[in-house]
Formats: structure tokens, C-alpha cells, sequence
């Protein structure tokens, strides 16, 4: 007889959740060890780590948290590694679900924003920087300088420079409801 274990039965039982990052420091440490799961050296238990993420990520949007973007967002970085590298059916589940829920809570959340960068982010090729992203969205205490920064023409010398994840992507556009549901989306396609 096979033994199927839900992700719940492996995950739920073994250690008790680990509490969200308040902090700008602790969300650094924690981007910093989804970006070691993206990248496959993560010394810790990596398939749990994502499906905290999942979980976190439902409670947060069932709450109407500010932390969503930065779940949702470290779900698209991490979620890979269990559907694609150490592929885990239970947990693929839970990421799944995950995203459905962020695409359905969120998906149709008006805007006035022309462009989002889930529009035309290549999912494969362009999370190597996804991390720079997620630490933006932790450190409020950075939008003056970095707003200053992305106004500066100087630092635009060229037309190649504007790519999605600079000049005009903003904390307000990629922490954008419908940002979110479209990174769900894409996802899960």
C-alpha cells in the first residue's frame, strides 16, 4: 500500500511555523535564503521554506496584508524549485493553490497603471535579479532616495538601460494588485 502523504502531514507536524519577518532586516534574511533556493544551494529545508511561503502568502491575502506583495513575489522566486527542480507533487499543490488564490482575490482589482512588469517579465530568464525587487518592496525607508534616483535622467544614459525592472518600476506598480494576480497567473500557466 502507498503511503501519500499531503504537504500538510510532512510540513505541519515537524516544527511549528516560523513567525513572518517584521523587520527589514529579518525580510533580508529571509529574501536572502529564497534567492539561495532559486539558486539550489540553500542549506535548509528548501521545500518547507516554500511552502511557508505559500502559506504565508494565503494568510496574508486573506487578511488584506501589506506583506502580499512580498509573498506573492518570493513565491514566484522560490516556487520553481518544487514544481521544476526538486519537484514535490504535494507541495506543487499548495503553490498552486497559492497563486489561485492571489489571482482570484486580486485579479481584478482596478488600476490606472499603464504597464505592470508582470506585462512582459520572462519568468525563466529574468529572476536572477528578481532578489534586488523583493528588497526594495522590504525597505520603505528607501522609496525618497530611490524615487530621486529613477527621476534622474543622468542615470538613464541610454535607451537600453530602461528594461522592466528599472527606470519607471516603481514600489507602488510592483506591489500593484493586479501586478500580483498577473505573476499568479503566469505562474501557474
Amino acid at each position: 500500500m502507498a503511503h501519500t502523504d499531503t504537504i500538510e502531514d510532512r510540513y505541519d507536524d515537524e516544527l511549528p511555523p516560523v513567525p513572518a519577518p517584521t523587520t527589514p532586516a529579518e525580510w533580508d534574511g529571509l529574501i536572502e535564503e529564497w534567492d539561495e533556493i532559486r539558486h539550489g544551494y540553500y542549506l535548509g529545508d528548501a521545500q518547507r521554506a516554500v511552502v511557508e511561503c505559500a502559506r504565508n502568502l494565503e494568510v496574508s491575502v486573506a487578511a488584506g496584508g501589506p506583506e502580499t506583495p512580498l509573498w506573492t513575489l518570493g513565491l514566484v522566486l522560490t516556487g520553481p524549485y518544487v514544481v521544476y527542480a526538486r519537484p514535490d507533487a504535494a507541495a506543487e499543490t499548495r503553490v498552486l493553490e497559492a497563486m489561485g488564490v492571489v489571482e482570484r482575490a486580486l485579479g481584478e482589482t482596478p488600476c490606472a497603471h499603464e504597464a505592470h512588469p508582470c506585462d512582459d517579465m520572462p519568468l525563466d530568464a529574468e529572476l536572477d535579479n528578481f532578489r534586488y525587487v523583493l528588497e526594495m518592496l522590504a525597505h520603505p525607508e528607501r522609496d525618497a532616495a530611490h524615487e530621486a534616483a529613477l527621476a534622474d535622467e543622468e542615470n538613464w544614459p541610454d535607451e537600453d538601460s530602461e528594461n522592466w525592472y528599472e527606470r519607471l518600476m516603481t514600489r507602488e506598480i510592483w506591489a500593484c494588485p493586479r501586478n500580483l494576480a498577473g505573476f499568479a497567473r503566469a505562474f501557474s500557466d
